[in-house]
């Protein structure tokens, strides 16, 4: 009999805990294949400023639109942080907050009017299988907690703005308008993508206005203030970087992008992409993501029936029907309004933006689903009982293909390569850390340096993630080998990127070991290359410490070539200099010439000596066979040329000469 397909609580709460263990095998599960760029990497060394250093961030990572994100999301991080900088704890939490927010979508859809077992059984099992929700939680990102925040600030309205009060407690249920407003400013923060839904709440005040009541607007909106205090302090030192940023936002246009990212978002399409450049060696997802239209023409078949409910009960008698219909217009202008309003936009739209309204989808079709099997399922026809099939049959088939398209994206992004897509998991990267922490220990070096493109863990994506990996393992810089080539006095472990830079080829003569994705280790062992540079004779040191040791000159054309400039820190200075470099011709003519930092004065160390590159392009028609070279220092920013001194201390100039030049090894 059909009738025996009614839930029982017991039955449902079964059903239940298999979506939520199958929800946390997908985000949970193989915590180390994550992605682990410069966003999550920066993200992570943020909360541990915090936790480690006791430094209170104010921002939080850069976002695409050009200004930095609320420190909210930091914040957030927190726990996992706190006894540990290892991020794998990070990335197991991030899963943890995604199954979070799918027993969350099982409760409201159980609890609201009109909902009930099937409703949120549907719900949950569409949110738990999701592709794109499953790959926002299986990595250390703010948009991790977009759906659960989402999810809390709508409870929180439906709540106040159209649950019956209870009669014990009249008081109550209003103020949970003051939480829905800190909780919609809290998830603002967290992603600025929730903007989009600020129209939405506009008009359920305006549609539920008398259940509007100004005490907890004021409440919500001064703890929202609050919140936001660290943003609004960096704001004000920084001049409203926010506002500058969207001001120079090019002119805004209307197209589709909102309409195919919230589809993608919702239905788990184009999952594929993450297997970026990788993508031609794919064989059976990009079929099975075809499959998941399904879930869009489900969640717009069943936007159809409960709009048509909304209409049909706005008035109705019953007051479950009348609350029902309120919370279909709730979750429909959520799914709707950020698509709608996202169609004319000057900031380029991405898929993140739109994980907010994918649990608005999911209850949607729960709803409507758990509606119609509720009709069917009292009755005896034949009819009821093959529709009931065909509702089990179409959700197994959806679920199985999901499933198994997340399976087979993460085995292979698990072995291969995906620039442009996925990266490089964060498994490979403990790997490599681990391989040059062991060398460093084996060589008795006394730190590593991270050679690659960039120097700053603040911009650069390699120092970023190694600012993290190697933390409170060992002492470590970064040296951007694309200008230059450290050479500390003692021991020292170099660990190089792929594609490093011009610098790397001084570290030939040491003694390397290959690593994974083609990074490679080298042990110095207190010695720099000496022989291939011309020595500098004469006055040569700087009244901030440095002293330039060495040269040579490598021509690459008649129009070009690199100079390299060896030089050393004999003691250190806090102020800022950078280096400029001359090429001159016998009459003291300029031929070309550039400016450099040379290596940042945070990272100098006393001893340290140090290889900076002047790549030099002719900027005068002077026609000449010999050159000279010209090296200063200036302070920066204020450009003032710090003076070279004698052996007493007394300043004699502030450049120091050195040529003829002769072509490297010649």
């Amino acid at each position: 009999m059909v009738k025996r397909l009614i839930l029982s609580d017991r039955l449902g709460l079964l059903f239940l805990a298999g979506i939520i263990l199958l929800a946390a095998m997908l985000r949970i599960g193989w915590p180390t294949l994550t992605e682990f760029k410069f966003s999550e990497a920066r993200l992570a060394a943020l909360a541990l400023e915090l936790t480690l250093d006791g430094r209170l961030p104010l921002v939080g990572v850069p976002s695409s639109a050009g200004f930095d994100h609320s420190p909210l999301s930091v914040y957030l991080y927190l726990p996992p942080f706190l006894f540990t900088a290892d991020p794998i704890p990070a990335t197991i939490y991030g899963g943890l907050v995604g199954v979070a927010a799918v027993a969350l979508c099982w409760w409201l859809a159980r609890r609201w009017p009109k909902g009930g077992v099937w409703a949120a059984l549907i719900a949950a099992l569409l949110f738990a299988v999701s592709p794109w929700m499953v790959a926002f939680s299986r990595k250390i990102w703010q948009v991790a907690f977009v759906p659960l925040l989402t999810l809390v600030f709508v409870a929180f309205v439906v709540s106040a703005l159209v649950e019956d009060v209870d009669p014990d407690s009249p008081k109550n249920r209003k103020w949970h308008l003051a939480w829905a407003i800190v909780s919609y400013a809290c998830l603002v923060q967290v992603h600025p993508s929730a903007i989009s839904l600020a129209p939405a709440l506009l008009l359920w005040f305006v549609v539920f206005w008398r259940r509007v009541r100004v005490a907890p607007l004021l409440l919500g909106g001064a703890v929202a203030i609050l919140t936001a205090i660290p943003f609004l302090v960096h704001q004000g030192k920084s001049g409203s970087t926010v506002l500058g940023a969207l001001g120079a936002l090019p002119e805004s246009s209307w197209d589709l992008t909102s309409l195919r990212l919230a589809w993608e978002a919702v239905t788990g399409r184009n999952v594929h992409a993450l297997a970026g450049d990788a993508y031609p060696l794919l064989q059976i997802v990009p079929e099975l993501s075809s499959v998941f239209n399904l879930v869009g023409w489900l969640t717009v078949g069943a936007s159809l029936g409960l709009f048509w409910r909304a209409v049909r009960d706005w008035r109705a008698e019953e007051a479950e029907s009348r609350q029902a219909a309120r919370v279909d217009l709730i979750l429909l202008t959520w799914l709707i309004i950020p698509v709608v309003l996202n169609l004319r936009h000057g900031l380029d739209l991405y898929l993140h933006f739109f994980a907010l309204i994918a649990p608005a989808a999911y209850l949607i079709v729960g709803r409507a689903s758990g509606a119609v099997l509720v009709k069917v399922q009292t009755s005896a026809s034949q009819q009821a009982r093959i529709l009931i099939t065909v509702v089990t049959i179409v959700f197994g088939l959806l679920v199985v293909a999901q499933v198994t398209a997340l399976l087979l994206m993460a085995r292979f992004v698990a072995t291969h390569d995906t620039p442009g897509g996925f990266g490089t998991p964060l498994a490979r990267y403990l790997v490599i850390s681990k391989q040059t922490v062991e060398t460093a220990y084996e060589t008795g070096a006394a730190e590593v340096l991270v050679v690659g493109k960039g120097d700053s863990p603040v911009v650069d994506a390699g120092p970023a993630i190694f600012d993290v990996l190697l933390r409170e393992k060992i002492p470590y810089r970064f040296v951007d080998g694309q200008s230059a080539a450290v050479f500390p006095p003692g021991r020292a472990v170099v660990l190089l990127a792929p594609e490093p830079g011009d610098a790397a080829e001084w570290y030939e003569a040491w003694p390397s070991q290959e690593l994974e994705d083609g990074y490679h280790v080298v042990a110095l062992d207190g010695t720099w290359p000496a022989e291939d540079l011309s020595p500098v004779t004469g006055p040569r040191v700087f009244d901030n410490g440095v002293e330039i040791q060495g040269y040579a000159w490598e021509p690459a054309s008649e129009d070009a070539g690199q100079f390299w400039l060896l030089w050393q820190v004999l003691w250190l200075n806090p102020e800022d200099t950078h280096f400029f470099l001359r090429l001159l011709d016998e009459g003291q003519r300029l031929w070309g010439q550039q400016d450099s930092v040379g290596y940042p004065t945070r990272y100098r160390q006393k001893g340290d000596r140090i290889l900076t590159v002047f790549d030099i392009t002719r900027s005068s028609q002077i026609d000449t066979e010999a050159f000279w070279g010209r090296a200063g220092l200036y302070l920066y920013p204020q450009v003032v040329n710090v003076p070279v001194i004698d052996d007493t201390g007394n300043a004699i100039g502030d450049v120091v000469d050195m040529g003829p030049l002769e072509g490297r090894g010649q």
